[in-house]
């Protein structure tokens, strides 16, 4: 595995675990978790619909007032230089719709500095 490679794949996982988990039940600011997970001018597309950095840094709040519990687990995690590919499934318990399950197939790109620069996901909720 080439070094980029390996700097891909820890950038996708922190993606899919750390920065799920943090912005659903951490203390920290929202910000700084947008800001260690993606550059500046990350593209980040969510079943056809464009996010921006403000619309990652708002999901947040609506994240952290009704999620109780997070777990997003790595089906399959495939890297390539500076891109990757993943099948993964997010469980949630949830203060008003209980226990949910959304299945995600993503791919991105991540920069030379770790972060992520590009994802488009697909989500289906199981």
């Amino acid at each position: 595995m080439t070094a980029m490679s390996e700097i891909t794949e820890l950038a996708a996982r922190r993606l899919l675990i750390d920065y799920t988990r943090d912005m659903a039940l951490s203390d920290d600011d929202p910000e700084q978790i947008v800001d260690r997970t993606v550059t500046d001018d990350a593209v980040w597309v969510t079943d056809g619909t464009a996010l921006t950095r403000d619309h990652l840094v708002a999901h947040a709040g609506p994240a952290r007032k009704n999620v109780t519990a997070v777990q997003m687990r790595i089906d399959d995690l495939l890297v390539d230089g500076h891109r990757f590919a993943a099948r993964c499934c997010l469980s949630t318990e949830h203060r008003k719709l209980g226990h949910t399950v959304i299945e995600w197939i993503l791919v991105g790109e991540v920069a030379d500095d770790g972060r992520v620069r590009r994802i488009h996901q697909f989500g289906r909720t199981s």
